[in-house]
Order: C-alpha cells, then sequence, then structure tokens
C-alpha cells in the first residue's frame, strides 16, 4: 500500500521512461499472435468505437510524464478510502486501519 501511495509523490522522470518502455514492450509482446490482436482489436471497439493504431497509442504513452502519474496518483490513491476483499483463511489480514494509514505520507 505504502509502495503505491508513493506514486502521489515520490515518482522520477526516470521512473516514467522506464515504466513507459516496458508497457510498450509488453503490448508488443502480446500482439505476436493472431488471436491476441483480434481481442485486442475488439477490447478497443467496446471501448473507443475504434481500433487505436500502435504509433497513436505508442503517443499516448509517451505523453505521460512525472506530474501527471502524481496528479492521477493524488486524485485515486492518497488519502482515499479503499475496498478489500479476501477469501480463505484471513487471520493474518490486518484490519482496515492498517490499509488506510498506508494511503497518506506522514510527516513528523
Amino acid at each position: 500500500m505504502q509502495e503505491i501511495s508513493k506514486l502521489s509523490y515520490r515518482v522520477t522522470e526516470e521512473d516514467v521512461i522506464r515504466a513507459r518502455n516496458q508497457l510498450k514492450s509488453s503490448i508488443q509482446l502480446h500482439l505476436d499472435g493472431s488471436t491476441a490482436v483480434v481481442e485486442d482489436i475488439g477490447r478497443q471497439l467496446l471501448i473507443y468505437g475504434r481500433r487505436i493504431p500502435i504509433p497513436e497509442l505508442f503517443a499516448r504513452i509517451d505523453a505521460v510524464d512525472a506530474s501527471t502519474v502524481k496528479r492521477v496518483a493524488n486524485r485515486f490513491i492518497f488519502d482515499q478510502d479503499i475496498a478489500i476483499a479476501a477469501m480463505g483463511p484471513i487471520q493474518g489480514l490486518p484490519d482496515y486501519n492498517w490499509f488506510r494509514r498506508r494511503t497518506y505520507m506522514l510527516r513528523y
């Protein structure tokens, strides 16, 4: 939880560049078979109503910078209520307050 919350205040441009490159590589590796391409086309048609060409998709990915990540993380992660679902033996699962405390940064 703390690592995810760090996206609100501790993201470097190098981290974003590394993540962008990893995401683009993952997309290219995922689209190497005809079944995967057809699934991707169907998903894009359902979500966007059209097929997004790879160059446009990569341009959108390249448009993300550290300030964008921080802004989005502040809106959706930092100091927000969370939902937890667990199944099976949950004796070791921390309580809600343990998770909630980790969605913001304590400064002493």
